[in-house]
């Protein structure tokens, strides 16, 4: 009687017991949210972060630059931008790193209508194609015309603002305009306008997409909630891409105004561009030195960055499960 009273008392005594202590995480997204973005909340939902002991809210972004900002000054733990930013960020002194590569392969393209004819790099010269100035596509541009052996002037640009190139192409004054092949890309066929995409990335002028970053001192003091935060995300990008259509049921129940046609497109494209083509066999995150070493002698040649950093100063690939 006495052993039975005990163990009911026990059980009462587990059942009452406050669930284990979660670590409340801030992460902030690069841009509001659209398709690529749906497997992080498909992970909160499905109890991903909950389980690796992480109470995460998501925010959206204004921009990669302001995500290294907010997370170099404290106002959020984790941040996603693209790789150029955290260099940026980096040079001009944000304690931050990149801890897992999301997209490792650029998302820039020439988009260029189908019925232009045009399919490869050499098949643009002499035409025109539409550009919003300062864009990072653009700056990178001549990268793209050098690794094709074209001369400088051999492609013309009408200079207009973002709405502007869609429509320049749409209307057919160019024929096509540069954008991300996981975004605009898909928007113009949505128009009844079929495209064709040249990547940046197989043309010699391959830039890191997207990556996690923290800062220095998150990384130090508290490696392991990096490494929990990591491996739940690696578990929501494997859920993702196995089943794309739930992701986007995730991200609507945050935002229900997205178009789910389009979202599901993007995200589609986007998880096309997750590996880097350096490590097509490596797991979800993982960085290749290449792509940092890439971005960061293209920074240095065409945008002007000033750093004697290495490379590796800007990643970290040892908070990946081994």
């Amino acid at each position: 009687m006495i052993r039975r009273l005990f163990l009911a008392l026990c059980a009462t005594a587990a059942l009452a017991a406050p669930a284990a202590a979660q670590d409340r995480v801030t992460f902030r997204l690069n841009w509001l949210i659209y398709g690529f973005h749906t497997p992080f909340y498909l992970g909160v939902e499905r109890g991903y972060y909950r389980e690796a002991g992480i109470d995460l809210t998501i925010g959206e972004g204004q921009g990669s630059a302001r995500a290294v900002q907010l997370v170099a000054s404290g106002g959020d733990m984790f941040g996603l931008s693209d790789g150029a930013s955290i260099i940026n960020g980096v040079a001009r002194g944000a304690p931050v790193q990149a801890v897992m590569g999301i997209m490792n392969k650029s998302p820039f393209a020439v988009i260029v209508r189908a019925d232009s004819g045009i399919r490869t790099m050499r098949d643009l010269a002499g035409r025109t194609i539409a550009a919003t100035t300062g864009e990072a596509g653009l700056v990178m541009f001549p990268a793209m015309l050098r690794a094709n052996n074209m001369p400088a002037d051999a492609v013309r640009f009408l200079r207009v603002d973002g709405a502007g190139k869609l429509v320049a192409t749409l209307e057919n004054r160019t024929v096509g305009m540069l954008g991300g092949v996981e975004n605009q890309a898909l928007i113009l066929p949505q128009r009844g306008l079929p495209v064709h995409s040249i990547l940046y990335a197989d043309n010699g002028a391959n830039t890191m997409g997207l990556a996690i970053h923290a800062t220095r001192e998150t990384i130090q003091r508290n490696p392991d909630l990096v490494r929990r935060f990591v491996r739940a995300t690696q578990r929501s990008f494997e859920a993702g891409m196995s089943e794309p259509e739930a992701a986007i049921a995730a991200g609507l129940k945050v935002k229900p105004d997205m178009d789910r046609e389009l979202a599901l497109a993007q995200l589609r494209a986007g998880l096309q561009l997750v590996r880097s083509a350096h490590g097509a066999d490596r797991p979800i995150g993982w960085m290749a030195p290449q792509d940092w070493a890439e971005t960061l002698n293209l920074m240095r040649e065409f945008q002007d960055l000033r750093t004697e950093l290495p490379a590796d100063a800007f990643y970290s690939n040892a908070f990946l499960p081994q």
